[in-house]
């Protein structure tokens, strides 16, 4: 339920980042810098970067977390049991995102980054899937959020193909948000569900 507060984070680090570093165009990883460097002709600097990186364990972790427990309880099915696979995985990129800096290990992270973005598109579509049955409407405002995360991946990776700046952070943000938003909302509707079957 906690993480949306990821997205808080990485704002106040954000803010504290140089002058350099813009939110529409920056990349998220970059807020884990753990040294200034020349991205694109800026130089990027990110003083709470242990912060940020602290930040990207913990709530990878939590969001793993959160989908075993969770998840085996309010989503039935293979589709369920799918969509918890793919949640975990995406927190599990996360915690690879935060242990390997893209500044230290840049292939390597970016190997590790990969999972979030293909991941977790596909855990709320199919945790949208899996909810179709017991709750039609959420199930189709679920999909939806996927389609305009998958949006922000294919708009990232095409920036990223065509070694462009203008508006990576953006679609980086659009790809990754609005699943971090929705899983909270996820969680907090169906408290109940989780609170009634357990009495």
């Amino acid at each position: 339920m906690l993480q949306p507060l990821y997205i808080v984070l990485e704002i106040v680090v954000g803010l504290q980042a140089s002058a350099d570093y813009r939110f529409a165009d920056s990349t998220i990883s970059d807020l884990g810098n753990t040294a200034c460097r020349v991205i694109r002709g800026d130089t990027l600097c990110s003083p709470w970067h242990s912060v940020m990186n602290v930040g990207f364990v913990y709530f990878g972790c939590s969001l793993a977390i959160g989908a075993l427990l969770l998840g085996s309880r309010i989503l039935p099915g293979r589709a369920g049991a799918a969509a918890v696979l793919l949640w975990c995985t995406s927190g599990l990129g996360s915690v690879g995102v935060g242990l390997i800096p893209v500044n230290e290990q840049g292939g390597l992270h970016g190997l590790v980054a990969l999972p979030v973005f293909l991941a977790q598109p596909a855990a709320l579509l199919m945790t949208g899937v899996s909810l179709r049955a017991a709750r039609r409407r959420f199930a189709k405002t679920t999909v939806a959020v996927a389609a305009i995360s998958a949006a922000g991946v294919a708009g990232f990776f095409a920036l990223v193909l065509v070694d462009g700046s203008a508006g990576l952070g953006g679609w980086e943000r659009l790809a990754l948000w609005p699943g971090y938003a929705w899983v909270s909302v996820i969680a907090i509707t169906n408290l109940r569900t989780v609170r009634a079957a357990h009495r």
